[in-house]
């Protein structure tokens, strides 16, 4: 895939993970705020939920940051690799590690909002 693909669908993605990321934060706030005073058992779980997302979200995205990396590494080591496919690469290696978080974020947003 070319880079100025990988950068626009980058930059949608961004756009999106960011609509998500707000409606995902303002549903999120008022269980957050009432925690302390009020401990439902939907909300420790929805609490416990959040926590628990981001690190998976982690693990995922560096895992996929880690193979991006690995195989551009080993293609300009073998000298197979321009300073185009380089630039390429490391857009690549962004978006792999970005995604797990973007799917969460998303899946978040919608089932926030039926609530």
């Amino acid at each position: 895939m070319s880079f100025p693909t990988l950068f626009l669908r980058a930059m949608s993605s961004a756009i999106e993970a960011h609509h998500a990321s707000t409606v995902t934060i303002s549903r999120r706030m008022p269980i957050l705020a009432s925690l302390p005073f009020w401990p439902h058992p939907e909300s420790i779980i929805e609490a416990n939920l959040m926590v628990i997302e981001k690190f998976e979200a982690l693990a995922e995205g560096t895992l996929a940051a880690s193979q991006q990396l690995t195989a551009l590494s080993l293609r300009a080591a073998m000298g197979k690799a321009d300073a185009g496919d380089i630039a390429t690469g490391m857009m690549a290696v962004a978006v792999a590690a970005a995604r797990p978080a973007q799917k969460r974020v998303r899946a978040n947003a919608r089932r926030l909002s039926r609530s």
